[in-house]
């Protein structure tokens, strides 16, 4: 039986056709302007409208860039198009106008994409210019190359990678920038380097949340095991899966009020041996897992799940697993790290996390590379590095040898 189409979603498809039209006729009539004086380029100019074009993709390829090149508050008139694509499911429209492309989404930050019409939140890929590309990533690990090389010498050091959805173009299925790459041919010393295998759009909906920037369970598992075989040790295995059944909004879900877009919140079980836990110097729990597993706690759309039940980011986290004829390791990360803390913990004697950009402020002192290590008679150290890692300041802080 034919769905019934409703006066609402008659008027949306009328406004979109509208816009459409008026846009065609405009590209007809408007003088355009042809070269930005500012940027020394010549400007995307507005297509005539074809039914063939439209289908094809082509059409609305050159819509949004002639968008951004012609129109004062272009970002604005974007997003307007990204919300009018959002609401065409109703018609089965919107696989023709997004298929294999970036739809920019209503709201407040509209950096946040979906792709394919998919209903997962992504950043869009990092706009770059061809022309800075090699000098962007040469300068990326200038500030951080030599804290690395430093570690590199003062104990046997490994460094796990993680892409992001920014790093890659799922319309072509390619790098806009390989920083695993980069960091290979800067890194000098002995060390060891792996990476979460992460090549195409499949691969970012199997291992990410659909709203949050932050790896899911499966993801961050198939971290550990990667890590565990940097190691040279067995990775223990999950005895199952709890889930809160209900709906989970991520990072990017709650910073863009996207409620519309939801997940079920799933972590898996594990057996870890008895260990003692210091927060910033002092015993404490990390993490809620046991009162989210046993439903102890009142569900909050805007709770950070991901922090609350992994663990959030302390300046400095010690697991004791008391194991003196083991190594002591040091892991440094922001909040990637998270889920897997404990599980690589379990291998190592005593293993210190520190997130360099809540050290200072938490300890109040400040965080040295070269002396932790010494006192701390560090063995081994990861380094959990994702691009989100590499761009933010605050993670350089107290690298300093």
């Amino acid at each position: 039986m034919k769905k019934k189409i409703g006066i609402k979603e008659e008027y949306i498809f009328s406004v979109f056709v509208c816009l459409i039209f008026a846009f065609g006729m405009y590209s007809l009539v408007k003088e355009p302007s042809l070269t930005s004086i500012a940027e020394n380029r010549s400007l995307t100019q507005f297509k005539h409208f074809t039914v063939g074009g439209f289908l094809g993709g082509k059409f609305q390829d050159s819509f949004e860039d002639a968008l951004a090149d012609q129109f004062p508050k272009s970002e604005y008139i974007r997003v307007k198009y990204g919300e009018i694509v959002n609401n065409l499911s109703t018609f089965g429209f919107n696989r023709l106008i997004c298929r294999n492309r970036y739809i920019y989404l209503s709201g407040w930050n509209s950096t946040n994409t979906m792709f394919n019409c998919d209903d997962y939140i992504i950043s869009p890929p990092m706009n770059i210019d061809p022309k800075q590309k090699d000098q962007l990533e040469s300068g990326i690990l200038d500030d951080f190359i030599d804290y690395f090389s430093y570690a590199n010498e003062a104990a046997d050091t490994y460094y796990y990678f993680i892409d992001e959805a920014q790093t890659f173009n799922f319309e072509t299925s390619k790098k806009v920038i390989d920083l695993k790459e980069v960091l290979k041919e800067k890194l000098h010393g002995k060390y060891v380097l792996s990476s979460l295998q992460y090549n195409d759009y499949e691969d970012q909906k199997k291992y990410f949340y659909k709203t949050d920037h932050h790896w899911n369970y499966i993801g961050s598992y198939q971290g550990y095991r990667d890590i565990a075989n940097m190691f040279g040790v067995e990775p223990i295995e999950p005895i199952g899966v709890v889930t809160n059944h209900e709906h989970f909004f991520g990072s990017k879900a709650r910073d863009s009020q996207k409620y519309d877009f939801r997940e079920e919140f799933a972590v898996y079980e594990f057996s870890i041996p008895e260990h003692d836990t210091f927060i910033n110097g002092k015993l404490g729990q990390y993490g809620h897992y046991q009162d989210f597993a046993k439903h102890n706690y009142q569900y909050k759309r805007d709770t950070n799940y991901y922090g609350w039940v992994y663990g959030g980011d302390p300046g400095e986290l010690l697991f004791d697993f008391s194991q003196p004829n083991k190594e002591n390791l040091l892991i440094v990360s922001n909040s990637f790290s998270n889920p897997i803390n404990v599980l690589v913990a379990q291998h190592f004697n005593k293993t210190y996390i520190v997130d360099p950009r809540n050290y200072k402020n938490e300890l109040g002192k400040a965080f040295c590379l070269s002396e932790y290590i010494k006192d701390n008679k560090i063995d081994k150290v990861l380094f959990i590095i994702s691009p989100r890692f590499l761009y933010d300041q605050k993670a350089i802080q107290g690298l300093e040898n």
